[in-house]
């Protein structure tokens, strides 16, 4: 039985886990910005977020831990619907909310404890 306590590919595998987390988030937060600062006919970069939910799924392959899939379920939800917002023209507010939302998430994955 591997003790994830004391295995050291353990913890390289969640530290690899918060820098890909972190580097996805990074994607992100300009385009935050850059809908809080846009007017409302802008609703979105939908090959930004279709790139960053395959980002995503990659990275979630990689993890064990049940909060983390939870965690990324949860993101994995947030941007299709995301997606079907920039898709039907909906209001940029609600498309930012829910990136918003994307954020807090990533946030809390790259606190879990490794």
């Amino acid at each position: 039985m591997q003790d994830f306590a004391t295995d050291p590919r353990s913890h390289s595998q969640d530290f690899t886990m918060h820098k890909q987390v972190k580097g996805i988030a990074d994607l992100l937060r300009p385009e935050l910005l850059r809908l809080d600062k846009g007017s409302d006919g802008d609703c979105g970069n939908r090959q930004l977020y279709v790139s960053f939910v395959q980002e995503v799924k990659s990275i979630r392959k990689e993890v064990t831990n049940s909060d983390a899939l939870f965690t990324f379920r949860s993101i994995l939800n947030h941007m299709s619907k995301v997606i079907v917002l920039t898709d039907n023209k909906a209001c940029h507010q609600e498309v930012l909310w829910h990136l918003q939302e994307v954020m807090s998430l990533l946030f809390r994955l790259q606190n879990l404890p490794s």
